[in-house]
């Protein structure tokens, strides 16, 4: 599996998140905020995007114009933490993975979600 690159502002879970994902030998990065994180995408060339919803919410603008502005964005798959009319416009959902999450089943849900294992 490629990279899970995880956006969630919660330190605390994406602390034990990518002790878990380590542990499973899946690479993994979290940032937490959507703020100019396109050239992340770009560089890290993520399998999967996971998006929380509530830290979505806070830079929702700062989201919509950078996934209007890449295609790389826009072709990358994504798992959020609940259905949303919000988030709906994202072309390529690939599941949902609801709160609250155990850390250490995550890669192996990440991998089924995405049809890697």
């Amino acid at each position: 599996m490629g990279l899970v690159l995880w956006i969630d502002d919660n330190k605390f879970a994406t602390g034990l998140l990518e002790k878990a994902f380590k542990k499973a030998g899946v690479e993994f990065y979290t940032i937490d905020s959507v703020k100019d994180f396109t050239y992340l995408v770009d560089d890290l060339n993520p399998a999967v995007i996971y998006l929380d919803t509530q830290t979505f919410l806070k830079g929702k603008e700062d989201f919509l114009r950078q996934y209007n502005a890449s295609s790389k964005m826009q072709q990358t798959g994504f798992i959020l933490d609940q259905k949303s009319e919000e988030t709906s416009f994202l072309k390529k959902i690939q599941g949902i993975i609801e709160k609250p999450i155990n850390p250490f089943e995550l890669p192996e849900k990440i991998q089924k979600i995405c049809n890697l294992i």
